[in-house]
């Protein structure tokens, strides 16, 4: 028996929160962890483009021995993992589909709100999930491109903040939804906020938990002599990232409450392979 090796990528450090979920629910798991907080918001780059950057971190984290991964991004899960399924030979989880359960399940009127990136709600991804899964459902989606920046500064309470999320879930209320799911993992960090502007009626879905138990199931499933050895010491999260790792190391630590040590900074070569700085 041996411990899981699970990668886990965002494009900045949204995907904590997947990365959260996952080490509770597999706590002997060693975590590896990529932020390409140098090339982030992918929230409104070309699609093309994530495709490429999500392929190039997925093969680095191959390059590792991870047993399964773990798109902790909802734009590159709706855009990048349909151009590439069956390309690897490890399992893959991404957060459309986990979300989109995750919310019909919650929604009792099947009027459900999303808020997400532009790049997330231009695909559509969200609604033809729910739509897949409960075929009357009423689906609003509302893009939020300030959210992302706000929170990799940090800024995730304040009368500002709520400003912003008054605005963005304006018409959700309008629209009289009684769930509304995170799409977007940077978003969890805002829940209290957002919990402030939407009141207590309506149901606040985070994927996170769901994706977390599908990774699981999927690196069990793969190999089943993973487990979880009681006389092993925990391993750190290992974590990485394309940008400034102080930085990073600060957020985890302000976000997750988290001492991160030492973060490696990875960076892309004029070949355009992800390698580490010197």
């Amino acid at each position: 028996m041996r411990c899981a090796k699970i990668g886990i990528l965002d494009s900045g450090i949204g995907g904590l929160t997947v990365a959260r979920a996952i080490g509770d629910a597999m706590p002997s798991a060693h975590l590896i962890y990529f932020g390409d907080t140098a090339r982030m918001p992918y929230g409104d780059k070309p699609p093309d483009q994530i495709v490429r950057f999500v392929r190039e971190i997925i093969a680095f984290l191959l390059d590792q021995g991870v047993d399964a991964i773990a798109v902790a991004c909802n734009t590159s899960s709706a855009l990048a993992l349909p151009a590439m399924q069956g390309d690897f030979d490890v399992p893959i989880v991404g957060m459309i589909e986990c979300g989109a359960v995750a919310v019909v399940e919650t929604s009792r009127t099947g009027r459900i709100g999303v808020i997400a990136t532009g790049n997330t709600v231009r695909s559509g991804a969200y609604g033809k999930a729910i739509t897949s899964l409960r075929a009357s459902a009423h689906v609003v989606q509302q893009a939020c491109p300030l959210l992302v920046p706000m929170i990799e500064r940090g800024e995730v309470s304040g009368e500002r903040t709520r400003h912003i999320l008054r605005d963005y879930i304006r018409p959700l209320l309008a629209a009289d939804v009684d769930s509304v799911v995170y799409g977007c993992t940077h978003y969890p960090f805002l829940d209290a906020e957002v919990r402030a502007v939407t009141g207590p009626s309506i149901s606040l879905v985070d994927p996170a938990i769901r994706v977390a138990y599908a990774v699981r199931s999927a690196a069990l499933a793969r190999d089943p002599s993973l487990g979880a050895d009681p006389e092993a010491p925990a391993i750190p999260p290992r974590f990485m990232t394309s940008g400034d790792p102080e930085v990073f190391a600060r957020m985890v630590h302000l976000l997750l409450g988290w001492r991160p040590g030492e973060v490696e900074r990875i960076s892309m070569d004029t070949r355009g392979l992800i390698s580490r700085n010197a």
